[in-house]
């Protein structure tokens, strides 16, 4: 078995350094000898998007009623967002055509990047629902390390389709993170120490533990988005940055990771500078208290160069990069500070350390067991990460922005000693599947917007139409899409018990895929805040506004409209008019 899966993964990686479809056959051949080859054109399926259209061949067997693979070539440069609508629509239409219960797509381009997905219909009873599918998929690239991918299809067993679903399990490579991320949080527990401030509150240690991991997970989305040079996390880089990468020196978390967070990300652009050397009457330093310039100078090798290292990310205006410390007051929570006696301790062991074992029995609540560990960015690199957000029908078998969240409550749970034995058994289910999360979200609208659209004919049967990912129609009339319009502008989502966020993401990414549908060319969304603005009392601010909003809508992508309009208008708290509607989600876990 060991030989079968090294072979599995050789021919991978074979196929991602020179790509062809032939290649592709002969994995197929390896992995079910049940494969039938053809090698069948399919040029009637090709399009503007797509060329080269070719049938590879069929698995069939007592598991597997029909499972078809086919390969095209796309005509632009693919990415793993580019052409991700037209090629869905393009294996939905094959399966329908062919009557294949499954397929597996690979679409491909010049320079040899390609999406490996697998696409199947829905089953009511014993029949196949030709009007629901689900989609999971990979990107593999040259540039990347594609080690989920190598992994999960190069060690998979292709006997059965549910084998095949299993080798594109989200699920598996999400708690296969988490455990990971799990065990690095309790090694890291054990080899850390934080300011004093922190270290004397009920679990400030874990607490600060939290908000680091929490702080990288988010930079390393940047980092995928390349908003944030990969040379700040790879080991070799750093080397030739800083003057001590020892192990036990917590160099790269001061140096790199602290003024990455706190004198970059927090800080515009055009105030970035190292803090003034000059010490005045009893040494005091003009800079102190201030947390948006960089830090610890004689770390560096070339520490005028910095500006090379920090100076194209951008600046964000949030709070997660925050810098926590009050130093006129004497508090230190980050411990960004020269003052030795301040700063935190976090080793250079911790980020890049390959595996060892560690003694993390107490954390888990186990016996004589022996667990893996690794540095964080090493175990960050070994999975793929993607930044949208996958949906209950559509998914890239990668780590999404959703992740966050999940990690923030998992561990979070890990402490609370209500939580705790079940967090720290759960190895990352500490929190509500996608699936429930779309099911109450899709409900809750629902019955929202049904007690608002009195009259409607058929309005079980349109929202059912409406909510559903089979079809873009929209049912709704164009008096009657005005009203959703209208329903959506005023709705606001209440969640006391927010955890993770995924149930106001939930809505957000629902309301969205509603819009798509009822005002597809974002012309009512348009209207609906223009005439939002008509209140504005000053007619010069409401002239300025509207000028900014018809820019904004002409300029920007649609779904990014609607999803920015809707969470700003949700985070400043609007007052809606008179009779506006509160949808609660009120629910225990999230």
């Amino acid at each position: 078995m060991p030989e079968e899966r090294n072979s599995g993964r050789e021919k991978l990686e074979d196929i991602i350094k020179n790509f062809s479809p032939e290649k592709l056959s002969r994995f197929f051949r390896e992995k079910n000898r049940s494969f039938a080859p053809s090698q069948e054109s399919f040029n009637h399926y090709n399009d503007e998007g797509f060329e080269n259209g070719l049938k590879l061949g069929d698995i069939e067997s007592s598991e597997i009623e029909r499972l078809i693979i086919c390969s095209f070539q796309v005509k632009q440069l693919l990415s793993e967002r580019s052409g991700k609508k037209a090629q869905y629509e393009k294996g939905k239409k094959i399966l329908r055509e062919t009557q294949s219960d499954a397929g597996i797509f690979i679409f491909y381009d010049q320079q040899g990047n390609f999406r490996f997905s697998l696409i199947y219909a829905n089953y009511l009873d014993n029949r196949r629902d030709w009007s629901v599918f689900r989609r999971l998929t990979y990107f593999a690239s040259k540039e990347f390390t594609n080690k989920t991918f190598l992994k999960r299809i190069g060690d998979s067993d292709f006997s059965s389709l549910e084998k095949i679903k299993d080798a594109f399990s989200v699920e598996k490579v999400t708690k296969e993170f988490y455990e990971s991320i799990a065990h690095w949080y309790f090694w890291t527990i054990e080899h850390c120490q934080f300011p004093k401030d922190v270290e004397a509150e009920e679990n400030g240690r874990n607490i600060a533990v939290i908000r680091l991991i929490t702080r990288i997970i988010f930079v390393w989305f940047m980092r995928e988005q390349g908003l944030v040079p990969k040379e700040l996390f790879e080991e070799d880089n750093i080397r030739q940055m800083l003057k001590d990468v020892s192990m036990e020196s917590s160099t790269y978390y001061q140096a790199i990771l602290q003024n990455l967070f706190f004198a970059t990300l927090n800080t515009k652009q055009e105030e970035r500078q190292f803090r003034s050397e000059i010490r005045g009457h009893k040494g005091y330093n003009p800079d102190f208290g201030n947390q948006s310039v960089y830090r610890y100078h004689n770390l560096f090798k070339k520490p005028e160069e910095i500006g090379d290292y920090f100076g194209n990310i951008p600046f964000l205006n949030g709070g997660l990069f925050e810098c926590f410390d009050d130093k006129p007051n004497g508090i230190y929570i980050d411990g960004f500070t020269e003052t030795k006696e301040h700063q935190p301790v976090v080793p250079n062991l911790l980020f890049f350390s390959g595996e060892q074992t560690a003694d993390l029995n107490v954390a888990h609540g186990t016996k004589d067991k022996d667990y893996i560990v690794r540095g964080i960015l090493n175990i960050l690199s070994s999975f793929n990460f993607t930044i949208d957000e996958n949906s209950p029908d559509d998914a890239d078998v990668a780590l999404d922005p959703e992740l966050l969240g999940r990690v923030f409550e998992n561990l979070l749970a890990s402490f609370n000693p209500e939580t705790s034995t079940t967090a720290r058994k759960a190895t990352g289910s500490y929190y509500t599947p996608r699936e429930i999360v779309d099911y109450m979200v899709a409900e809750s609208l629902k019955s929202y917007f049904k007690t608002h659209l009195e009259g409607v004919e058929k309005i079980d049967e349109k929202l059912g139409n409406l909510f559903s990912t089979g079809s873009e129609e929209n049912p709704f009339d164009v008096e009657e899409s005005q009203k959703l319009v209208e329903l959506i502008e005023n709705v606001k989502i209440v969640d006391p018990a927010v955890g993770s966020g995924a149930f106001p993401m939930g809505v957000l990414n629902k309301l969205v895929f509603v819009l798509n549908k009822v005002d597809q060319g974002n012309e009512l969304w348009k209207q609906a805040q223009l005439k939002a603005a008509d209140v504005i009392p000053d007619p010069i601010v409401r002239r300025d506004t509207k000028s900014r909003i018809a820019e904004f809508f002409k300029d920007k992508n649609a779904d990014y409209g609607r999803k920015l309009v809707t969470t700003q208008e949700a985070s400043r708290g609007r007052i809606s008019p008179e009779g506006s509607w509160r949808l609660g989600l009120s629910l225990s876990a999230g």
